[in-house]
């Protein structure tokens, strides 16, 4: 076999491997699950081998390293009897730098690009290959488990940036990012940054009678309104407006707002944003009081306050163009 074949079949086989084994690594595996969901022909094999994609990459890197080596031995013994050993070095760096370029450089480009298309013609192949060589491949891992580290872990930094370079490249929405964003914001957050202070929180006084409140119900913009007993730093619970427009219409105006209280969430201002979304699914509850360790209501959260968090102002024809909330904060900060 003379010396340009066995370059070009190195060349090719180097290459295939090359690109192969960027284009596995390339493609998402979400794309590969809608792939999948399409019927495309290869995805159910190349979903196969994202899901542990380490085996069929160790297959790939074994193929890749056989190719090169045993080729490399081919062409030197090819070199020194049609040439002589004078044009080895020669020969040898220049088949080197071959690899480099032919056989790395330009497949992996053209296996990060195509990545999609290769992933889906090589897949099954692949898949059959990782299977036949499953006891081989299960020796190099139990060898390379013994001097690998524990399992990486990503921060939330790595999360933060990643994100940031999804939106530059275009593979998420911009408010994709916000909410990316937002998710690790929440855990820097108490209930006292984002609550309602009680200075400005709509309650309604227990012992009235609803003929006393008539209008504040009809005009409420909320659903769910605290009720106290005496003044506001003393809140006994919570009622539905629904309730009360129905009592309202069946002319039951002379009943008490206590008649339809219900147990109100009570959480500490230092409580997280996080842990109160988690609360509120739990509870099944929209709405919570706010106290600082002594007792004393600084206020009244809901789950929009919350929601708000992560995707931004949620705006509805209710909400007044001058946001209370913000001015009472700043007085309390002055």
């Amino acid at each position: 076999m003379s010396i340009t074949i066995i370059i070009i079949l190195v060349l090719f086989g180097s290459a295939l491997f090359s690109g192969i084994e960027v284009a596995l690594f390339s493609i998402p595996i979400g794309k590969v699950m809608a792939l999948a969901k399409q019927k495309k022909a290869g995805a159910k094999s190349l979903l196969e081998i994202k899901k542990k994609i380490s085996r069929p990459i160790t297959v790939i890197v074994i193929f890749n390293n056989i190719v090169n080596i045993v080729g490399s031995i081919l062409v030197g013994v090819a070199v020194s009897k049609s040439l002589g050993d004078a044009w080895l070095g020669i020969i040898s760096a220049l088949f080197i730098f071959l690899v480099i370029i032919f056989g790395e450089i330009i497949p992996k480009s053209i296996g990060e690009n195509h990545a999609e298309k290769i992933g889906l013609i090589t897949a099954k192949p692949i898949l059959i290959a990782t299977k036949i060589f499953t006891p081989i491949v299960w020796l190099f891992e139990k060898i390379t488990k013994k001097f690998s580290s524990k399992k990486t872990t990503i921060s939330e930094d790595e999360i933060k940036i990643l994100s940031h370079i999804g939106r530059a490249e275009g593979t998420i929405e911009k408010d994709e990012q916000e909410i990316i964003q937002n998710v690790f914001s929440m855990n820097d957050l108490c209930a006292r940054d984002i609550m309602t202070p009680r200075s400005v929180m709509i309650a309604f006084d227990s012992t009235k009678a609803l003929s006393e409140l008539k209008d504040k119900i009809y005009n409420s913009p909320h659903s769910r309104v605290p009720i106290f007993k005496k003044d506001n730093n003393n809140i006994i619970g919570v009622c539905f407006i629904k309730e009360l427009l129905v009592a309202l219409a069946k002319d039951e105006i002379n009943k008490k707002v206590f008649e339809f209280k219900h147990q109100a969430i009570m959480v500490s201002d230092k409580v997280k944003v996080d842990y109160l979304l988690m609360l509120f699914q739990k509870k099944k509850s929209h709405l919570a009081i706010v106290k600082d360790k002594f007792g004393t209501v600084l206020g009244v959260i809901t789950l929009e306050d919350v929601l708000e968090q992560l995707v931004g102002e949620i705006v509805d024809e209710t909400d007044e163009a001058t946001d209370l909330r913000e001015e009472a904060k700043k007085k309390l900060v002055t």
